[in-house]
């Protein structure tokens, strides 16, 4: 009995296995990020204290509330613009350093790593340099435009000057994938294509893009996702501004500080869940249309 039980059970636990080793990641991730989505988006219909307490059920006055709120407008119009700003720009420079670097010269490694170089730097240590890059009196920036701006100070300056420090912080991680993903190309296709006569630009987004067009919109992916959540805070949130976030005037407020903003400093979590299920609604419909185009545009042949 005992010797045709082992094999039932041995074969259950390969069955079994894979799915054990997979516990303590979704654990984790029910925990930090599945737990906290529901309880948001459930609360989000709610009123609630400033100790998270319920207090009645508001339907969706909560999101009307926030939608008619014009910083939260001005705040979602800026993450765009440093989304659709920031994401291609720096996916579209790291291509071009790629393409520089692609072939192996005696000086390969040296460029190769002044090009990743942003990739290896903190995100405060990037703050640091480009504060004191964007200093009024003796930044190198106005000294070598002949300027006499308060870059990130002035309201018309401030997001644009975070939208080129998050640029120069991509271009590193864009770079590497890139040119990892060129390095990988069969030489015996663009040979081919050569022969066929697909030469420069041609050569280019026809045979060369097609070719990375996956590493491409994973980039694309993963920069936009980044620039809707983590950088578009992260940066802000640094004393670049008006010392609290999102200034001056609000000319850099994003979802993200807005959020913050009205959860951390201000104890409003009502608007502050409504604004985080907005943020989600607005990433996830820019992610949908990413796979569009993985559908119709990608290659992985």
């Amino acid at each position: 009995m005992e010797r045709n039980q082992m094999p039932f059970f041995r074969k259950l636990f390969r069955k079994v296995e894979p799915y054990l080793y997979l516990i303590p990641a979704f654990s984790l991730l029910i925990l930090f990020v599945y737990y906290p989505f529901a309880k948001n988006t459930i609360l989000s219909f709610f009123s609630v204290d400033k100790f998270r307490n319920i207090n009645k059920f508001v339907g969706f006055s909560n999101y009307v509330r926030v939608l008619s709120d014009g910083n939260f407008i001005k705040a979602i119009r800026n993450t765009f613009i440093y989304v659709f700003t920031t994401v291609p720009i720096s996916i579209i420079i790291g291509f071009a350093l790629a393409l520089l670097a692609r072939k192996k010269h005696k000086l390969s490694i040296v460029y190769e790593a002044l090009f990743a170089l942003s990739m290896a730097v903190s995100a405060s240590v990037i703050a640091m340099i480009f504060q004191l890059a964007y200093n009024p009196s003796m930044g190198i920036i106005n000294k070598i435009t002949g300027l006499n701006t308060s870059w990130l100070t002035n309201s018309k300056t401030a997001l644009l000057s975070l939208i080129i420090i998050q640029i120069w912080a991509n271009i590193g991680f864009n770079f590497i994938y890139i040119f990892s993903a060129l390095r990988g190309m069969s030489e015996e296709v663009l040979e081919s294509a050569l022969i066929d006569g697909a030469v420069g630009i041609s050569r280019l987004f026809k045979i060369i893009v097609p070719l990375i067009s996956p590493t491409l919109l994973f980039l694309l992916v993963k920069d936009i996702a980044y620039a809707m959540t983590t950088a578009s805070f992260t940066l802000i949130f640094y004393p670049y501004t008006d010392g609290r976030g999102g200034g001056p005037n609000g000319s850099t407020e994003t979802i993200m500080s807005y959020i913050y903003g009205k959860a951390i400093a201000g104890t409003n979590y009502n608007a502050a869940f409504a604004a985080t299920m907005v943020g989600f609604v607005l990433s996830g419909i820019m992610m949908a249309l990413c796979l569009v185009l993985d559908q119709k545009k990608v290659n992985y042949d």
